[in-house]
C-alpha cells in the first residue's frame, strides 16, 4: 500500500484538479445509482472520461473515492441548507413555514443518493475512518442547528438551546432519512406535517 500511496498525485494545476473532480462526481453518481459494492474503478474511470491508469494516479482504490464523495456530499448538503435558510428573515417568518422549508430542502438533498446512503449506513458500522468522518459531519449539523436557534431565540420557550439543537437535529435527520430511504405505508406529506408540528410545539411559545 505504501508504494501505491507514493504514486497518488495531489492535483495542483487546473486540468488535474478538474480531472479529480470529474472522477469524484462520476463516482458519486455511480455509488448513488448502483451502490458501492456494485461499482468498480473501471466503471468510475469510464464515467469520468479518463483511463483506469489515470484513476489510480489520483486514488488508491474505490474506497478512497468513496471518502472523497463523503466530503463532497456533506459540503453540498450544508451549502444547500445554508442557501435555503439565507432566504428568510428569522424574526418575521412564520416558524411552521421555516421548518417546513428546511425539511423540504433536506428531502431534496437526499433525493439522488438512495444507493449511496444505504452503503454509507453499512460502512458507518464497519469502517472506523468513515464513522469518524460522518460523526464530524453530524456535529457540524448540530452546531449549525444551534446557530439557527440562537438567531430566533426570543421566540423560543426552551432555555437550553444546546440540548434543543441536538433534539431538533436528530429528530429531523431521522425522519428525513426514514422518508427518503425507507418505504412507508403513509404519505410523505403526512410524515412531514407531523414532524413540523412536533418541532413547532416543542420549540415555540
Amino acid at each position: 500500500m505504501s508504494d501505491i500511496g507514493d504514486k497518488i498525485r495531489t492535483p495542483r494545476q487546473d486540468r488535474s484538479i478538474k480531472t479529480k473532480e470529474a472522477i469524484v462526481h462520476a463516482a458519486m453518481k455511480l455509488f448513488s445509482d448502483k451502490g458501492f459494492h456494485q461499482t468498480n474503478t473501471k466503471q468510475i474511470a469510464a464515467a469520468a472520461g479518463v483511463s483506469t491508469g489515470s484513476f489510480y494516479s489520483y486514488f488508491a482504490d474505490k474506497r478512497a473515492v468513496f471518502i472523497d464523495v463523503l466530503h463532497v456530499y456533506g459540503e453540498q448538503l450544508l451549502a444547500r441548507i445554508d442557501a435555503s435558510m439565507s432566504e428568510f428573515d428569522f424574526k418575521t417568518l412564520d416558524p411552521a413555514e421555516l421548518i417546513s422549508h428546511l425539511v423540504d430542502s433536506l428531502l431534496l438533498s437526499h433525493k439522488d443518493f438512495v444507493g449511496y446512503q444505504n452503503d454509507l449506513t453499512m460502512m458507518y458500522h464497519s469502517d472506523e475512518e468513515i464513522k469518524q468522518l460522518m460523526d464530524a459531519q453530524y456535529e457540524v449539523g448540530r452546531r449549525r442547528t444551534l446557530q439557527y436557534l440562537q438567531m430566533g431565540q426570543d421566540e423560543l420557550k426552551t432555555e437550553d438551546l444546546e440540548a434543543a439543537s441536538i433534539i431538533v437535529f436528530e429528530s429531523m435527520s431521522t425522519i428525513v432519512d426514514v422518508i427518503s430511504f425507507s418505504p412507508q405505508r403513509i404519505s410523505t406529506e403526512r410524515l412531514k406535517s407531523e414532524l413540523v408540528n412536533m418541532i413547532i410545539n416543542y420549540l415555540y411559545k
